[in-house]
């Protein structure tokens, strides 16, 4: 029996191994840890899609591990890169995969991409960085109103909720290079993908993320201290720039904290049934700072601190202390100014916007943190 076991496990290993083989039919060895990138960008981010692939190739020196990039650029064949160090302007990285044309914002493509990239590159561990167009919790499509939560590829997109289905588990962590995606409903939706994300409440200037100085730091063996690192240097990238371009927001959020959030938020509402009526939201501070957001965003703890005595306010501020284990921001982002921040922003219905509500509804942070008496 021992001599059957044996022979089943080498069967077993030869079988997880050959998926990792390259081209030259040598077996990888197995690294401590891919990072995968999602580049959608069949849209108007094509051009910075260029960008940021050049700066990945230029940053990547001396790093312990692998950065693969599936690429579906307005244009060109769908691609998986490995990247490697080039400092020229063309992209000199090395194809792993190329694809026949198809739809990235499919979330059963989305998750035979992330398969792909898992077989070529065998890992302990693994972190994922979503790039392209986002809109927080939207829905993919609603009729008249051009709405997405993530992704853009011939103008089709997914919602949240099937984001969530596509995603790989058990990530080490999850990064967002896309707009308004730092919001409760949607970080509450994704909160088993991962045990850290790193997002942004606002939308993100087109240029994303400074790659070229971060590489390094999305290696890092104690992951809060890389993304926080990130987090620093992400914003240092944006608030040495100069008029508009000087606009920035990052959070990195502890997403097994978020249950404890939406049950104090839940506690918080049941003691104050008359919140509802007193709410203001021209208010509270805005983070939806991009006048063509098809979603209004507001600072999450701003939202109560406007409405309710601090004294009340205790248990749901130490929640998101906890929650929230990073946050930053420049002063203004796009000329408007942020004076009130938690790292979090959060939806504030209003019935001109009724056509939203059928889909908040379906999600999970509408009713596990008392959302529901908001409607």
């Amino acid at each position: 029996m021992r001599d059957l076991n044996f022979l089943y496990s080498c069967i077993i290993l030869l079988f997880v191994t050959s998926c990792a083989q390259k081209d030259d039919d040598t077996v990888a060895p197995i690294t401590s840890r891919t990072v995968m990138v999602y580049m959608a960008a069949n849209n108007s981010l094509s051009a910075d899609a260029y960008k940021n692939l050049n700066q990945m190739e230029e940053g990547f020196v001396g790093i312990d591990g692998k950065l693969l990039v599936y690429a579906r650029l307005f244009g060109q064949q769908p691609k998986i890169y490995e990247i490697q160090h080039d400092t020229s302007p063309e992209i000199k990285s090395k194809v792993l995969k190329t694809y026949s044309d198809h739809d990235s914002s499919d979330p059963e493509m989305m998750k035979i991409i992330f398969a792909d990239m898992k077989s070529l590159s065998v890992s302990h561990g693994y972190g994922a960085i979503l790039w392209s167009h986002a809109t927080n919790w939207a829905p993919a499509n609603l009729g008249q109103w051009s709405t997405r939560s993530f992704g853009d590829d011939h103008f089709r997109r997914m919602d949240v909720q099937q984001l969530q289905s596509a995603l790989p588990q058990g990530l080490d962590f999850l990064i967002f290079d896309a707009c308004s995606m730092a919001s409760v409903e949607v970080l509450y939706e994704l909160r088993d993908v991962a045990p850290y994300i790193l997002a942004s409440p606002t939308e993100v200037l087109s240029v994303g993320m400074p790659y070229h100085q971060i590489n390094s730091l999305l290696f890092d063996e104690d992951v809060k201290h890389g993304l926080t690192a990130i987090a620093n240097a992400y914003m240092a990238y944006y608030q040495q720039k100069k008029g508009l371009e000087q606009s920035a927001t990052f959070s990195l959020v502890d997403t097994r904290q978020l249950s404890a959030l939406a049950h104090e938020t839940a506690q918080l509402l049941s003691r104050n049934p008359s919140f509802i009526s007193e709410i203001n939201r021209n208010n509270v501070q805005r983070l939806d700072l991009d006048p063509s957001s098809p979603v209004k965003a507001y600072d999450f703890l701003d939202l109560f601190e406007k409405h309710l005595p601090s004294e009340e306010l205790m248990p749901l501020k130490s929640a998101v202390s906890k929650a929230v284990i990073f946050k930053a921001n420049t002063p203004t982002f796009l000329g408007k100014p942020i004076t009130n921040f938690s790292g979090l922003s959060s939806y504030i219905p209003a019935q001109e916007e009724s056509h939203l509500f059928p889909f908040y509804r379906t999600l999970n942070w509408y009713l596990d943190a008392g959302y529901d008496s908001l409607f």
